[in-house]
Parts: structure tokens; C-alpha cells; sequence
């Protein structure tokens, strides 16, 4: 199975390379088609996902302490990240010519056939 990558560009943030598409189809809706991408995108600004735990003023009765799972506030401070991300892109119908699909990163490209 091969993944898809996706095609975001946030501020100066890029999709560099794409590790793998693939393409899902399900028997149960013919009409409807699965884009899966995989890559390593380049940030410039890291915005991180973080557990903030909840504040308490009283201690609540299950015992159950939480943390609710977030992304944090970009930090203003440039960085160099390289992070693993997938996308899931829907499609309803292609041309009727389309024999595959082919996702482009700034560095490379991968082609799955249809």
C-alpha cells in the first residue's frame, strides 16, 4: 500500500517530501475514492501538539483528572522542523481519462495508478 501526500503550504511552511500514496477504494460506494498522502513537511514556526490540564477548584467526584489535547500557540521563535504528516483527500469522480493520480512535494513526486 502507498500513501499520498499533501499539497500544504502554510506561510512558508512546505510539504518537502512525499513518502507514499495510496488510493482506497471501497466495494460498498463505487463512486467514492480515498487519497491517502504521506510526507515530511518543513516548518519554519513549530506549533506543537501539547496536554494543557484542566483547572480544578474543586476535586471532582469520579476522581477523573483531565487534559484536554491541543496544539499549542505558534511559537514566535523561527525553527527548522521536519515532521511526519498525512492527509485523507475525498474524491467523488475523476475525469474520465485519469489513469492515476500524481501528488508533487517540493523535492519529489509519486504516481499511484488508478
Amino acid at each position: 500500500m502507498t500513501w499520498l501526500r499533501s499539497i500544504i503550504a502554510v506561510m512558508n511552511d512546505t510539504i518537502r517530501f512525499i513518502k507514499d500514496i495510496r488510493i482506497v477504494k471501497d466495494d460498498n460506494e463505487p463512486d467514492l475514492m480515498a487519497i491517502k498522502a504521506r510526507g515530511i513537511a518543513e516548518l519554519k514556526k513549530l506549533i506543537a501538539p501539547v496536554l494543557v490540564p484542566k483547572k480544578y477548584d474543586t476535586i471532582p467526584e469520579d476522581g477523573i483528572y483531565e487534559l484536554d489535547f491541543v496544539l499549542d500557540e505558534p511559537n514566535n521563535e523561527m525553527a527548522n522542523v521536519e515532521l511526519e504528516v498525512e492527509v485523507v483527500f475525498r474524491v467523488k469522480s475523476l475525469p474520465d481519462w485519469a489513469k492515476g493520480i500524481k501528488v508533487n512535494a517540493s523535492e519529489n513526486s509519486d504516481i499511484e495508478l488508478i
